[in-house]
């Protein structure tokens, strides 16, 4: 059995199933926390408006996903680096004051979206229907988040 969780079908589905779950007991946390702490931060209009356009970059690129791949791709790189700026931001590195249980929540959603698309870009062949729904998978997951931070 560790043999066959090593590599293989069996592997992707655990690891998929894992980070499902996580990205979901993420997402419910972050509802109840944003819920509870009323008014949002005027300063994240950042935040929507770049989570808007990397929703419409990842929903193109799953949807080019079997035309061009290479689109798919370099939309996980932009991903990944967008993620990396936006947690920087949301810290404030000691400009703003610390972030609430909401924006923590946030930053970790952020996080494992971003080991989501980590995973589908260097463990997956670009271009495989695996490769392909897990494109899609991120684009839906992603729209989460999205309405998650439009909610404000």
């Amino acid at each position: 059995m560790r043999r066959a969780l090593r590599s293989g079908p069996r592997r992707e589905v655990v690891l998929v199933t894992a980070w499902a779950v996580v990205f979901a007991l993420l997402l419910a946390l972050r509802v109840l926390f944003q819920r509870a702490e009323g008014s949002p931060r005027d300063s994240e209009a950042w935040l929507q408006l770049g989570s808007v356009a990397l929703l419409l970059l990842l929903v193109g690129a799953a949807a080019l996903g079997n035309r061009a791949p290479l689109v798919g791709s370099v939309v996980l790189r932009i991903e990944q680096a967008a993620v990396f700026v936006a947690i920087t931001r949301l810290l404030g590195l000691g400009t703003q004051p610390d972030p609430g249980r909401a924006e923590q929540v946030l930053i970790a959603l952020l996080g494992v979206h971003a080991v989501g698309a980590i995973v589908v870009s260097d463990e997956l062949s670009t271009g495989t229907p695996p490769w392909r729904m897990g494109l899609w998978v991120l684009a839906l997951s992603f729209a989460a988040l999205t309405i998650s931070v439009l909610a404000r």
